[in-house]
């Protein structure tokens, strides 16, 4: 069961012109004077089954490379750069850590769940 925060007011934390967007931010004054702050990672695991050719794959790479003229993926494009790019204006799957906060920074809760999110 996935939560809905599709509703929250979410931004990528990927620079401008990035197309495989899997990571985003929000943060939202709550009504008792503390905050809640959310980190939401493109949740894979949807798309991509344990022990597939796929997940084994991704396994040996570990991460997407940079280089000056080319990207080297982790996954297929069509996953990094469309189906699980948390790219505006469109619904997407993530995994989120929510916490709430004082103004202090003092961890006053916490929990990790699987979303929805639409920047």
């Amino acid at each position: 069961l996935r939560e809905d925060l599709r509703n929250t007011s979410v931004c990528s934390v990927d620079p401008p012109g990035c197309t495989d967007i899997d990571d985003a931010l929000h943060y939202k004054p709550l009504p008792n004077g503390n905050c809640q702050v959310g980190v939401h990672i493109a949740d894979l695991s949807y798309f991509v089954r344990p022990g597939t050719a796929l997940d084994l794959e991704a396994q040996k790479r570990g991460t997407s490379v940079y280089l000056c003229d080319k990207r080297i993926d982790m996954v297929p494009e069509v996953l990094s750069s469309n189906l699980c790019s948390l790219r505006a204006n469109e619904d997407r799957l993530s995994f989120s850590g929510i916490w709430e906060m004082t103004k202090e920074g003092e961890i006053v809760s916490r929990r990790f769940c699987k979303t929805v999110i639409s920047q």
